[in-house]
């Protein structure tokens, strides 16, 4: 995973305000959020809108 965010900070898709452990974390926390049963029941029919926004999500604001 971290050179996953490395390469990510290298080529401008992960915002560098966010250190590598927050975004450990942060995978983490969803990873096993999504494990749980009742959760993942729920989100498989938003599983492209799930991924969108967690990359999205890391990403740095463009500007336009």
């Amino acid at each position: 995973m971290l050179e996953l965010f490395h390469r990510g900070r290298k080529e401008g898709k992960v915002d560098l305000k966010y250190s590598d452990e927050f975004l450990l974390l942060y995978f983490q926390a969803t990873v096993e959020g999504i494990s749980n049963p009742q959760i993942y029941e729920k989100i498989v029919p938003y599983t492209e809108e799930w991924t969108e926004i967690l990359i999205k999500g890391i990403a740095p604001k463009r500007s336009e």
